[in-house]
Order: structure tokens, then sequence, then C-alpha cells
């Protein structure tokens, strides 16, 4: 069985890089992105939608994966989770997942200036603030912990610049700043200039699977 969409899927910023637009004046509408795995090609979609009221940003997440081959599904992933931010943090969280058949739930909400997170490992608490690990605001190359979008475990991890790049999306090059993240999760981060998230990859069982804005 293929084991990849099953790990948790996931620094200070560079000299000169710009904090992310997207902090100071949050988006709005539906931002897509295209997974393509290195062995099965484009196997589906990550969509975000903004919707702000007042001080509150609600950012709705649905994630869709398929791998087939010929006429045989061998994986299929579907979540839909709900993160709320206000003041630049993540108040309230719900997360929905079937991964291939395995219903998986987590919420957090905050409760004595603290985020308390319950997921299929039970109960843990966060301090306010902690990023969730779907990286759509840069300000998450800051950060040394990190909450998982699917269980709500908390990932101890490094985060390091790793200079200039290019990346191909939207038909169109941009110039790239990208980060490493290691310890508890491992991936790899790419960033425009305004701080707009461009691509994610990481590894499955020797494969690279790669999120890309559309």
């Amino acid at each position: 069985m293929l084991q990849w969409a099953k790990r948790p899927v996931a620094a200070v910023l560079a000299l000169g890089f710009a904090a992310s637009a997207w902090a100071a004046e949050p988006p709005s509408g539906t931002v897509i992105y295209g997974i393509h795995h290195e062995k099965y090609g484009d196997v589906g979609t990550h969509k975000l939608t903004f919707s702000q009221s007042g001080e509150d940003l609600m950012v709705e997440v649905r994630n869709k994966m398929k791998v087939k081959l010929l006429f045989v599904t061998l994986f299929s992933y579907k979540a839909d989770r709900r993160e709320l931010w206000r003041d630049g943090k993540m108040v309230s969280y719900r997360s929905r997942t079937d991964d291939d058949g395995t219903d998986i739930a987590a919420s957090a909400e905050l409760k004595g200036g603290k985020l308390v997170i319950e997921g299929p490992d039970g109960s843990a608490e966060a301090p306010l603030g902690v990023f969730p690990t779907n990286p759509w605001n840069s300000k998450i190359v800051e950060q040394s912990l990190l909450m998982d979008t699917k269980t709500g475990a908390l990932l101890k991890v490094k985060i390091d610049a790793a200079g200039e790049d290019t990346v191909e999306a939207r038909g169109k090059s941009f110039k790239a700043r990208k980060y490493v993240i290691s310890g508890d999760m491992e991936r790899e981060l790419w960033f425009a200039e305004d701080g707009t998230w461009l691509q994610m990859r990481f590894d499955s069982d020797g494969s690279a699977v790669t999120f890309t804005l559309k």
C-alpha cells in the first residue's frame, strides 16, 4: 500500500527577503495547488479558500488525491479542514480526513490562552501562535513547533534558508526563496519575494511529491 500521504505533511526570514504580504494583508478568494507524484504523475489538488470577517480570517482547505494504475485505484485521500486566524494567530482548527478508507479527526480550540488539541492520539496543549503544517503563510519559516494538519500532533522542526531559486508556476518563472524543514517533519518550501507560497516538496518512499501553485 502506498504510504506517502500518510506521513506528516507537511528559520528566520533570510536577510533581504520581504516578510509575507499575506501576513500584512490576508488573502481572499480561492487558490489551488496541483499535486504531482514523481512516479504516478498528477494525482490531485490542494485548494485553499480565504474569507475575511472583521478581524477573523477563515481558511478552508480541501485536499483530494487519487492514485490509479489502469482502472485500479491504488490509493485515495480526501481532507476537509478549517483554520480560524485572529491577529495573526490560529485560534481554532477542525480537520476530517479519509486516508485511504481510514477516518481521522483532529481539532484545536483556544482555552486559557493555549490551544487545546484533540486528535487520534489523545489531547495535547500548544502555545497560542503555533502554526499548522499547511504553509500558506510564509511566517511558517520562523517556527520551531508545528501542528500536523491531519492528526494534530506537535512536531519539533528546524527550518533553514537554502538560498534563492527559480520556480515554474502558473505558466511563468518566479524568483523564489527556498527553505528546508528537518526534524519531526522533512520537506522543502519555496516562497515568492512577496511571501506567496509557490511550491512544496517531500519524499515518499523514494519518490518526490510536489505541490505547485496553479
